[in-house]
């Protein structure tokens, strides 16, 4: 969230979803809105969000260019620095175009609806239904495809990453202990990780 200097700045934005934290620099002086989540609210969607939702919307909407560090001022205006990829992060930023490819087939597609004026097709709650099943319901192909994907460890830093969803040895699936509580904990995606470290590893999610 902004720091406390910029509660008295007029700062109006649309954005995805806000989070509860968000309240700290509301204001007289500023109006967000979050299209999917507002303030935290609907709750469900929002814990939804925070349990894997954020990263794989991350990944739906990673810039190939990498990711932004810092900036600095040249003779042509201030630019981004961006950091090197790593050969991880290369092989994520390859899956992701695969997925934007996706989306903007669906797009081209629902475009008639648009340009129709057909506005109550675009309602947050038809739309993202299906992309919230995906975090808290994945089938067994979903996870298979999502699951192996790596997210930066910390903010502004792609040295370290860490799967979705870690897979686990046999014996910690059949008798979940501490190395399980451990490993749920840390996942970012906790119902991917739950169901691709089930008991009943032969069955399948549909």
């Amino acid at each position: 969230s902004l720091g406390g200097q910029w509660t008295e700045k007029q700062i109006h934005g649309f954005y995805l979803a806000t989070f509860a934290g968000a309240n700290d620099n509301r204001s007289i002086y500023n109006k967000m809105f979050g299209w999917l989540t507002n303030y935290g609210h609907p709750q469900d969607k929002c814990d939804l969000f925070l349990s894997g939702g954020v990263e794989i919307m991350e990944f739906a909407m990673a810039d190939n260019t990498g990711s932004t560090i810092g900036y600095k001022k040249t003779d042509n205006g201030i630019i981004p620095v961006r950091e090197d990829s790593s050969g991880s992060e290369i092989e994520y930023l390859k899956k992701a175009a695969r997925l934007q490819s996706g989306i903007i087939s669906f797009f081209e597609y629902v475009k008639p609806l648009i340009q129709k004026g057909n506005y109550a097709a675009l309602s947050s709650v038809v739309l993202s239904e299906p992309f919230f099943e995906l975090i808290a319901r994945p089938s067994s192909a979903q996870l298979d495809a999502l699951s192996s994907l790596t997210h930066s460890e910390s903010a502004g830093s792609n040295a370290e990453r860490i799967v979705l969803a870690k897979k686990l040895p046999l014996k910690d699936k059949l008798f979940p202990g501490e190395n399980y509580i451990k490993e749920l904990n840390a996942s970012y995606w906790k119902e991917g990780f739950k169901r691709i470290n089930r008991k009943k590893f032969w069955a399948k999610y549909s």
